[in-house]
């Protein structure tokens, strides 16, 4: 502090007071730094977005969807936006998410946010509220899309092509892709905090993400509930080939013999001449077939299920970045 003396007086200096960083200045820094990346997502999905209502309103319009695909080439734009759904929480948890702690360490940024009596604890709070609240709305917004563009065009095939227990129709609903997002954002930027490296951090976000995903589908998403079992004879199969009810999903099938065991594929009856022929052969040989399925009731409780895992895991994720943030040194 400095003085001035005049006659005698003494006269302190007047203090100023640095004005705290409020969440204003938060959010201004954070769209100053992944704006691009922001505005590149953002466009992605407003293009999805528009490209799945499209296809729903010409589907509804004509009742037609083969029609229509023929017709105006929706076949090509249709798979690129059935892949939204499985590629949106990917997309934020690699480039969305990975980059934006990892990238604050390489260039030493966070140092300077840090000296402006912004707390690690409130910096990385900013990061979380500014940028994966957003990141699951736009996924929240492809789901809606997604499904309702689903919907229209199973409602106008005779045979619906999107099944609700398998991909896409089943990860493209609004609450599963909250979860993905959830899960992508959530690992991005814990990997980010833990290896402090962009590319590192992006590369393990994509594998890590994948291997998440094919483990819940693959192995936990059959398993949520055990399946119900169904045993009929040969010929009662042959004629049902949807399965043991409509929407429903057939997680293992084969034969089994009059014991209720089941017994490889029989070849007694490969020398039949015809397909009534052979089926009264199995028939004969007391050859049974069994189905394990999932009814259709069981779809929703099955998708709060895989969107409960993705939340947890991106809530112990979100826990690890905090952690790691507030035991980071300062210098």
């Amino acid at each position: 502090m400095t003085a001035n003396t005049t006659a005698g007086t003494t006269t302190a200096a007047p203090v100023t007071k640095r004005t705290r960083v409020g969440w204003g200045d938060l959010v201004w820094l954070t769209w100053r730094q992944h704006r691009w990346v922001i505005i590149g997502l953002v466009a992605a999905v407003g293009v999805v977005v528009a490209l799945a209502l499209t296809v729903a309103w010409q589907v509804d319009a004509t009742g037609d969807a083969q029609r229509l695909f023929g017709r105006w080439r929706f076949i090509s734009v249709g798979s690129v936006v059935l892949l939204a759904p499985m590629a949106t929480g990917l997309a934020i948890a690699v480039f969305w998410a990975a980059p934006v702690l990892a990238r604050e360490y390489e260039q030493r940024t966070h140092l300077v946010v840090w000296s402006q009596d912004v707390t690690p604890t409130r910096w990385l709070t900013g990061k979380v509220v500014l940028l994966g609240v957003p990141a699951v709305a736009l996924a929240v917004a492809v789901g809606l899309a997604s499904s309702t563009m689903l919907d229209s065009i199973n409602a106008a095939s005779d045979r619906p092509p999107f099944p609700a227990f398998e991909m896409p129709a089943f990860e493209a609903v609004p609450l599963v892709q909250a979860g993905y997002a959830a899960f992508g954002f959530a690992l991005g930027l814990a990997l980010g905090a833990l290896t402090r490296r962009t590319v590192l951090s992006m590369g393990l976000a994509l594998g890590l993400f994948l291997a998440a995903r094919v483990v819940v589908a693959g192995v936990l998403r059959p398993n949520f509930q055990a399946p119900l079992h169904e045993v009929q004879t040969y010929g009662a199969f042959q004629r049902s080939w949807d399965g043991p009810g409509d929407g429903s999903w057939t997680v293992n099938s084969g034969f089994v013999g009059p014991d209720g065991r089941e017994v490889p594929f029989p070849s007694t009856c490969s020398t039949a001449q015809d397909s009534a022929a052979y089926t009264k052969c199995m028939e004969d040989s007391n050859v049974l077939f069994f189905q394990d399925y999932h009814p259709v009731e069981r779809l929703v409780p099955f998708q709060l299920v895989e969107s409960a895992i993705f939340i947890v895991l991106a809530a112990g994720l979100l826990a690890l970045t905090f952690v790691t943030v507030r035991r980071a040194r300062r210098a």
